[in-house]
């Protein structure tokens, strides 16, 4: 039987960046603290845009936020090997309201973790 993900809070991002802002920061070190505590665990990234842009860029963007999470994670200390990425641009979003509350809800980078095999 197949491990179940656990997921975490979402990692917000401001229009078209990929800084990580400081008050998204707690998220990363509650992360770091539970993968510290469950040394058998792997997480999973996956980086989303809100729908405006192009395709090819928010695809490029949403890698450029994960990345940045992965990088985060990985400073402070989780082996890389343990962590998965995924990029998905636009696609998956969380709603479909055409206003900033609901664009903000998809320019995210989601955590999942599971145990290790």
């Amino acid at each position: 039987m197949d491990a179940v993900w656990q997921s975490f809070a979402d990692i917000l991002f401001d229009f078209d960046k990929s800084d990580i802002r400081p008050s998204e920061a707690s998220k990363i070190s509650d992360l770091v603290a539970y993968l510290q505590k469950n040394p058998s665990f792997v997480v999973g990234l996956d980086g989303f845009a809100d729908p405006r842009g192009t395709n090819k860029y928010n695809l490029a963007l949403s890698g450029r936020r994960v990345n940045r999470v992965r990088d985060a994670v990985a400073a402070a200390g989780v082996p890389r090997e343990k962590i998965t990425t995924g990029a998905f641009g636009e696609e998956r979003p969380k709603c479909s309201d055409q206003n900033e509350a609901c664009w903000q809800r998809d320019r995210r980078v989601e955590i999942l973790v599971r145990p290790g095999k």
